[in-house]
Order: C-alpha cells, then sequence, then structure tokens
C-alpha cells in the first residue's frame, strides 16, 4: 500500500512540475482567436534553431513557477522561428534583427511592448508586468516622448524600457539625460539609477561623478552594486590605455586590480595584464603572467583559461598570437580548462583549436570528436561550427 501511494505521489508531482513552464500556441490564428475571447495580449518569443540564448532561456526561465504562471495568466503565449514557415513574414513585418526578440503585441498585430536578449527570471517578469502596465510599456512611452514629455525621471524609465530591443532609440534618449542631467540631480536617489545605467567609464560625465563621489550613493546602493559599478568603470578606463598603448597609465590603473584582496578583482588584473601583453607583442612578459595565473588565481577557474587560450592561440601574421611561446601557453591553459570541464562544449573545442593551430592532431582529433558530441545538446549553429573543425583536424 505504501508503494503505491509514493507512486501516486510522485505522479501528482510530475505532472504539476510539467504545468510550471510557459505555454505556447501553434500558430498566429490560433493565438489570435484565443487573445479575441480572452482580451489579453499576445506574447511572441521570436527565436530560431540556432540562437544559443533562445535554448538558454528556455531551460532556465520560460520553466520558472513564477515566470510560468504570469505569462500563461496574463497573456497568449505563441513561440515563432523566425526563419521557417509564419516567421519569415513576421520578421521582416516586425523587423526582428536579434534574438531572442520579446513582442507583446494586440489582436491587431501592433506592437504594445518590445524588449530581447537572455535576461534572468526576474527580469524577464519584470518585462511582462511593464507590457500590461498602460502607463510603462514602450508604445505608451514612445507617444509620450513625441508628444514632447522630457522629464528625467520618465526619460530614464524611457531608456530602460528601449536599452535591450532599440539600441538606436535607448542611445538618443541616453545622450539626452546625460545632456540634461545636472549634478544637483546627480546627487540623489535618481541620479544613482542615471549613473548605474550610463556611465561608461571613469572620465565620461556619469563616470567621473560617482568616482569623486563614491561614498555619497551609499544611501542608495548596496555596497556590492557600488564596488560592480567602480569595477566596471575602471575595466574600460584601463582598456582605453591597452588599445592605446599608453603603458604608464596602464600600470598605475591595474594596481588597483592587481593589489586587491577580492580573487575575482584579481582574476580581472590578469586578464587585462594579458591582453596589454597580447597587443604590445611581448610574448615573453605574456608567458610569464599565465604560467603565475596557472600556478595561482587562475588554476581552477576554467572559463577564463579558456577565453585565454583560445584569445592568444592564433590571428593575424606578424601578431605576437602567432608567436611559438604564445601558441605553447594557449596550449597548457586550453589543457588545465579541460581537465577541470571536460564536459562543457566551449572548452573542449577551444582545446581542440588550440591543438590544431599546434598540428597536435592525436589530441585536437580527440578534443574535436568530443566537442561535436556535446553539440548534440547546443544549438545548430553549434552543432554545425563543431562538425567544421572536426573536418579540419580530420583533414590535417
Amino acid at each position: 500500500m505504501k508503494s503505491i501511494f509514493t507512486g501516486l505521489f510522485l505522479f501528482i508531482a510530475i505532472g504539476v512540475n510539467a504545468q510550471e513552464e510557459i505555454h505556447f500556441n501553434n500558430s498566429w490564428s490560433e493565438a489570435k482567436e484565443k487573445a479575441i475571447h480572452s482580451k489579453k495580449l499576445i506574447f511572441i518569443d521570436c527565436y530560431t534553431s540556432w540562437c544559443a540564448p533562445c535554448k538558454w532561456m528556455e531551460k532556465n526561465v520560460f520553466i520558472q513557477p513564477a515566470v510560468a504562471r504570469y505569462y500563461n495568466d496574463n497573456f497568449v503565449n505563441l513561440k515563432v522561428d523566425m526563419e521557417k514557415g509564419e516567421g519569415i513574414a513576421m520578421r521582416k513585418q516586425y523587423n526582428v534583427q536579434s534574438f531572442p526578440t520579446y513582442l507583446f503585441v494586440n489582436v491587431n498585430g501592433d506592437i504594445v511592448h518590445r524588449t530581447a536578449s537572455r535576461m534572468e527570471a526576474e527580469a524577464f517578469l519584470a518585462e511582462a508586468k511593464r507590457a500590461v502596465d498602460p502607463k510603462r510599456n514602450t508604445a505608451a512611452l514612445k507617444d509620450k516622448y513625441d508628444k514632447g514629455n522630457r522629464d528625467l525621471t520618465f526619460l530614464l524609465d524611457y531608456y530602460l524600457a528601449t536599452e535591450r530591443a532599440d539600441r538606436s532609440t535607448a542611445s538618443q534618449i541616453g545622450e539626452e539625460i546625460i545632456a540634461k542631467v545636472t549634478a544637483q540631480e546627480l546627487n540623489s536617489e535618481l541620479g544613482w539609477k542615471i549613473i548605474k545605467s550610463l556611465a561608461r567609464n571613469e572620465t565620461d560625465k556619469l563616470g567621473a561623478h560617482f568616482m569623486a563621489n563614491e561614498s555619497a550613493y551609499s544611501k542608495w546602493g548596496s555596497q556590492d552594486e557600488r564596488e560592480q559599478l567602480k569595477d566596471r568603470l575602471i575595466t574600460s578606463t584601463t582598456y582605453g590605455y591597452i588599445y592605446s598603448k599608453d603603458e604608464q597609465a596602464f600600470v598605475k590603473k591595474l594596481a588597483y586590480f592587481k593589489k586587491s584582496d577580492n580573487l575575482d578583482r584579481r582574476k580581472q588584473g590578469i586578464m587585462l595584464e594579458a591582453e596589454f601583453y597580447l597587443q604590445t607583442d611581448r610574448a615573453d612578459d605574456y608567458v610569464k603572467l599565465t604560467n603565475a595565473a596557472l600556478k595561482n588565481e587562475l588554476k581552477n577557474d576554467a572559463d577564463k583559461l579558456s577565453f585565454l587560450a583560445r584569445r592568444s592561440s592564433g590571428g593575424k601574421s606578424r601578431d605576437v598570437t602567432a608567436l611559438p611561446a604564445v601558441q605553447q601557453q594557449a596550449y597548457l591553459m586550453a589543457k588545465r580548462a579541460v581537465e577541470l570541464e571536460p564536459e562543457e562544449y566551449s572548452v573542449q573545442s577551444t582545446f581542440a583549436l588550440v591543438c590544431l593551430g599546434l598540428k597536435k592532431k592525436p589530441e585536437a582529433l580527440a578534443a574535436a570528436k568530443k566537442s561535436r558530441s556535446l553539440a548534440d545538446a547546443e544549438t545548430s549553429k553549434i552543432q554545425k561550427l563543431a562538425q567544421e573543425l572536426l573536418d579540419k583536424v580530420e583533414a590535417l
């Protein structure tokens, strides 16, 4: 009897969990008919078969109970491949340029709200709530803007509503905000929100103000938020010195990362310093830096090791990445990354690519076969890239 009840419980639990996902209709006509009767908006997930962020959203966000319940309760949902069937015309009609793009439309097909890109469940849910708010969706905000509303709070809300899906409009609004906001307004909660959204580096108007008044923002931003913003601004500034090859300014700024007690910040310093050595053709310094990183900060960080390996594994003729010493470092880093994450597609494909460049065919072939196998769980585009890499290795 106990086993019967246990089985029944599991059956019910599985059934409940199976319902915790966004339910999609099969066609526009079906979705429209349901929307007419229910008086709901239609949510359209614009995707392609090769879009990795689309797959990520399916696996990690669409199945979240809170997300699924809200979308199923408030919208008629439709998933459309933009490269097949009615999706081809729909892509043209709505000028869908990136994937995933999310459209919230009425029964006439008019866009009420638009957003895009991979995002966490909380942000995805916030977009849905914005879509059903007649004062905050993108259509309503555009109407207010076109009628001349230039209130700073409104402009920020409009910017945040468009930054994912309409970069041209967002850029225009962002420039207006930066030009309009005063120093006094920056010293406020609204100013903190503006700086957090629009500051780009330490020297622009917003970034410079934050760096000069960082402690004042403890009223509105947590320590983690403020440190993340500071790291982002300093990183952006440092990259500017890398590409201008201003070594004196670069070394001075790099100290912020290298002398930190924070491991993630020191890791970021290694990534910046490695890029500087690649840009300035300093292979010996690159080898010394990455050897130390392999033994210390990055020894257990497969993602960063794999990134460095791919970045330094090849390049144009006369580029430092073509030097044997740098190629060898790419091999050591990629091999360590594989030891750490053998079931990660990107890690295996990087190791295969590095071994291909070094003409280490046995290792390249093993890694390429593994990455091709792992690609079966990825998108069709990833599968194609994995197969192309395997073909190159086999032809070696």
